[in-house]
Formats: C-alpha cells, sequence, structure tokens
C-alpha cells in the first residue's frame, strides 16, 4: 500500500490545480468576487469572477477594474491580446487589417 501511494505522489508532484466553489474578499479597498473558479498550473478560470478597487482620494481616483472573467474567457483573450502586441511590437507590417481590430478592441478589454 505504501509503494502505491508513493507512486501516486511521484506521478502528481507536479500537478498544480485548485477549485473554489464561490469566493467574496475584501482587502484595504479591494473587492474580489468569484464563481466557480480554477487555477491550473498557475492560469485562473473563473465562471464569473470581478476584481475591483473602489476610490479613496488617495492612490485610487476612480472606480477601477483590475480583473473580469465570465465564462472562462479571459485567459484566451490575454493570450490572444499577448500574441497581438508582440507582433505588432517586432513586425507592424505583419498585422492584417482584421488583427489591428483585434488588437485595438482587445488593448480597451484586456
Amino acid at each position: 500500500m505504501n509503494r502505491l501511494l508513493e507512486k501516486i505522489a511521484w506521478k502528481t508532484r507536479r500537478w498544480n490545480i485548485e477549485f473554489t466553489l464561490f469566493r467574496l474578499m475584501h482587502k484595504s479597498n479591494i473587492i474580489e468576487i468569484d464563481l466557480c473558479s480554477f487555477s491550473i498550473n498557475f492560469g485562473d478560470y473563473s465562471l464569473l469572477s470581478i476584481h475591483f478597487r473602489l476610490p479613496n482620494k488617495t492612490n485610487v481616483r476612480r472606480f477601477v477594474i483590475d480583473r473580469w472573467d465570465i465564462f472562462f474567457i479571459y485567459t484566451f483573450l490575454n493570450k490572444r491580446w499577448a500574441e497581438l502586441d508582440d507582433r505588432a511590437l517586432w513586425n507592424k507590417n505583419s498585422l492584417s487589417t482584421w488583427d489591428e481590430i483585434q488588437l485595438k478592441i482587445l488593448d480597451k478589454i484586456v
């Protein structure tokens, strides 16, 4: 039995998985609300998630949304934005018109 448990521990040593059904966190002026969230290999995926800061007249002047995720789409959009932004940085001419439109939209929402 001990040998079997050692094999299981060895096979799963690099797994990094976390599941949270509901989380509501408030620290200083930051509020985080997560519903059905997964953390897989340090990537966060949520059915519904919003993290925002409230204005406090010192370092936060207005309402700011730090992170959002609806139907697990934020990570996909962030990867797409990073790819397009990288291509635009190294070779602006490699972007098609459709890629430029996508980049402008993703700059606003990600």
